[in-house]
């Protein structure tokens, strides 16, 4: 058995199983092939094998010392979070190898997972919120793009992106597969298909609303030819609005927001959940509106609400004992 020949095979099942029999999103699907690709390049780059056996723990175990020796792009070190995501991938891998009896031992389960820093997530204050999404509409929000170089209904569409994913908390993702029959703004409700092609329902705001109404009043006068007309949120060109477009919205809003270091349409589901915790939502219908399989993951935002009530404590109260 020739790892080295067979892997692309061994890979090419593994993705079709994923999709087909898991229903992993094309993103993680995606994911799992990058994570095993360099999988590949570094076994092949240290003469190294897998096997199927017990000596695949060596094998591995030195995988993991060069991940985490590789620069990345920005000449820091890969982090342990990271490592962790891609030993995860390889586990899947050889679990699936040995479940179609290509190997007959799992090594990768005995591999320890490295012990990621704990990050609270980066939340925008709702000042900040305020002066992003306060009326009229701003070029590039808080200071981006130049009126000459965007058009009406880029900004319309932009500032409308913004609303939903703060009003609603959603996953990039989910907002760019949001189709105009997902929509039901008299109920103030949209369907988005999560992770795992999971389908919910959630909330919208009113302001939200707004901005998604006055942005497809500017669509429907438009004469270019739209290409998906099923799709919610479009480009320029009419074609249906992608993920990548979506972080370049959201940078550019924030550019000159000066409690923003470095902007990100995940940070808007961090201050979404964060913001409803801060005024009292309940744990449960944060996790259902984010789409959390375990409420473990929606506890992290309520160590935020924690933090941020001991620090006006601290600064307001008399006897707190803080200078």
């Amino acid at each position: 058995m020739d790892f080295y020949d067979n892997f692309p095979h061994w890979l090419r099942a593994f993705l079709e199983y994923l999709e087909h029999e898991r229903e992993a999103s094309p993103l993680t699907i995606e994911a799992y092939e990058g994570d095993l690709v360099d999988l590949y390049r570094i076994l092949k780059s240290e003469g190294l094998v897998l096997e199927g056996s017990h000596d695949d723990l060596k094998v591995l175990r030195r995988y993991l010392e060069v991940l985490s020796g590789e620069l990345m792009a920005n000449d820091g070190r890969m982090k342990a979070s990271s490592i962790g995501r891609k030993l995860a991938a390889v586990r899947s891998f050889v679990k699936f190898l040995v479940k179609r009896e290509v190997f007959s031992f799992n090594a990768a389960r005995l591999v320890r997972t490295p012990k990621s820093e704990k990050r609270l997530p980066n939340v925008v204050s709702e000042r900040t919120m305020a002066d992003i999404l306060s009326p009229p509409v701003r070029e590039g929000g808080a200071g981006g793009t130049p009126r000459a170089a965007r058009s009406q209904f880029e900004m319309l569409r932009d500032q409308a992106v913004i609303e939903l994913l703060y009003s609603s908390g959603l996953r990039r993702s989910e907002l760019c597969s949001i189709d105009m029959q997902d929509l039901d703004r008299s109920a103030g409700t949209v369907r988005v298909t999560g992770k795992g092609s999971k389908q919910r329902v959630v909330p919208i705001g009113a302001k939200a609303i707004e901005a998604i109404g006055g942005y497809l009043q500017e669509r429907s006068g438009r004469i270019i030819p739209i290409e998906d007309r099923n799709a919610l949120f479009l480009l320029k060109n009419g074609k249906r609005l992608t993920p990548r477009m979506v972080y370049y919205i959201v940078s550019n809003t924030f550019a000159h927001a000066s409690d923003v270091p470095r902007a990100h349409p995940h940070m808007l589901r961090h201050t979404a959940a964060t913001h409803l915790l801060d005024h009292g939502a309940d744990l449960r219908a944060v996790k259902d509106i984010l789409g959390h399989e375990s409420l473990r993951t929606t506890q992290r935002y309520t160590h935020l609400t924690v933090d941020r009530l001991k620090s006006v404590y601290d600064k307001a109260h008399p006897r707190s004992g803080r200078e």
